[in-house]
């Protein structure tokens, strides 16, 4: 149950692990038990089944300490206990953090550790919760490297010998959830593109089949990875003008796979486009959280001269960080990459230690649910799935995930958010 006001209703599943966790804790408390027997131990053969698995770093140490007070414990192994959802009385699922920080993952030590604690976490989930499909969320993503085949031992140290995450856990669907979020990002990139009036407002599936009424209002992409490189793809898909679109990015191989020979413009920070340019800028699609690209009030006040400009933040940590979007004037900031469900979603936590709310799920952690909830009704396409690329956005899987999305009727928010509260609705 979380305190905010409401308590969830939890499904009958989900309350009897509710209910082992109480056991757990007062027998800990009788019987002075181990804490290794109170994290995995079985009281009375009660073994919790979890569909789909969450694992994520911390994302700063505010967040850290909400975890810690949430689960009543210090990490254990590198990981804390499980936080527990469920998805309209279909599929339980948890999240698990590992101790560790995005800043961490980016150097060799702090890699070292992460992966150590990832597998950890896996192995407990593995036997302990049964979970058939885990998320690599936040900065896990590329712990394994880009297509999760690196091989380490189990002290996270890469080594020729060892094994994959696949191979250690044959079993297990492993996602990162990148389609789901890349899917929900185009959704929220379409709804902006109307709000702009750079396309009209039928309700079409397709950019592509509606007229373009602007041609001076320009797009900026900040930051080039997985997310960043669909939303350009998309963009390009959907026959918006290359003159209207600026890439703010190193340039890469695959940049320039996709660009050559049209007329996007590159720049490597904000501050950079000229004046006559940045003018015109009307949206920013951030995909980015490095330091070097973070959006600040120096660099809307570059590119701003009066206009309003639309800031989709898809980036965890935000890229965009609230101490400088209050310097700002004129600014329409959301949170990007939200997967947002009327109905049927149920935390028994509250879902605001992790910058969720009642109806919000992060796009990666919504594509892991559909997963879950299409391999709970069809067991036997394990296999199939296996066959999918869920570590790179590409059209196969964001085919597979877009049907599920429909399928669980999960979309985006009719009124966005603006980290993580609800903005206004516009009258």
């Amino acid at each position: 149950m979380y305190e905010n006001g409401k308590k969830a209703r939890p499904s009958d599943r989900a309350f009897s692990y509710l209910l082992s966790y109480r056991v757990f804790s007062e027998t800990y408390q009788k019987s002075k038990l181990s804490e290794n027997a109170l994290f995995f131990g079985l009281i009375d053969g009660i073994r919790m089944i979890i569909d789909s698995l969450f694992i994520s770093d911390s994302l700063s140490e505010l967040h850290h300490s909400h975890l810690i007070k949430a689960v009543n414990k210090n990490y254990y192994d590198g990981f804390n206990k499980p936080l527990f959802l469920n998805y309209k009385n279909i599929i339980d699922a948890c999240l698990i953090s590992i101790d560790s920080f995005p800043e961490d993952c980016i150097t060799k030590s702090g890699i070292i550790k992460a992966r150590k604690q990832f597998l950890n976490a896996v192995k407990y989930s593995v036997h302990q919760l049964k979970t058939d499909i885990i998320l690599l969320a936040a900065s896990t993503k590329r712990l394994f490297g880009k297509n999760a085949d690196e091989r380490v031992n189990t002290e996270g140290i890469l080594i020729s010998n060892g094994f994959t995450l696949s191979e250690y856990f044959p079993d297990i669907l492993f996602t990162n959830g990148d389609n789901g979020t890349a899917l929900i990002l185009e959704m929220e990139i379409e709804a902006a593109l109307k709000k702009i009036k750079m396309i009209n407002e039928p309700d079409v599936l397709h950019l592509a089949d509606v007229g373009h009424l602007s041609k001076d209002k320009i797009i900026v992409i900040n930051g080039l990875g997985l997310l960043g490189m669909s939303a350009l793809e998309y963009l390009i898909d959907n026959n918006i003008n290359d003159e209207q679109i600026i890439v703010i990015s190193n340039y890469t191989k695959d940049l320039k796979a996709l660009i050559n020979g049209r007329d996007i413009k590159l720049y490597q920070n904000l501050k950079l486009i000229e004046k006559e340019i940045a003018n015109n800028i009307e949206l920013i699609i951030n995909c980015t959280h490095n330091s070097t690209n973070l959006i600040d009030y120096e660099a809307i006040n570059h590119i701003q001269n009066g206009q309003q400009i639309n800031v989709i933040d898809v980036a965890v940590p935000y890229g965009f960080p609230e101490e400088e979007f209050l310097k700002c004037k004129n600014i329409n900031r959301q949170d990007g990459g939200n997967a947002y469900i009327e109905n049927g979603l149920e935390f028994f936590f509250n879902p605001e230690i992790c910058g969720l709310t009642e109806n919000v799920l992060y796009g990666c952690f919504a594509e892991t649910v559909v997963l879950a909830a299409y391999l709970k009704a069809n067991p036997n396409e394990i296999l199939n799935l296996k066959e999918f690329d869920f570590f790179n956005v590409n059209h196969k899987t964001k085919k597979l995930i877009k049907t599920l999305f429909e399928k669980y009727k999960i979309g985006i928010s009719p009124v966005p958010y603006n980290f993580n509260k609800r903005m206004m609705e516009e009258k």
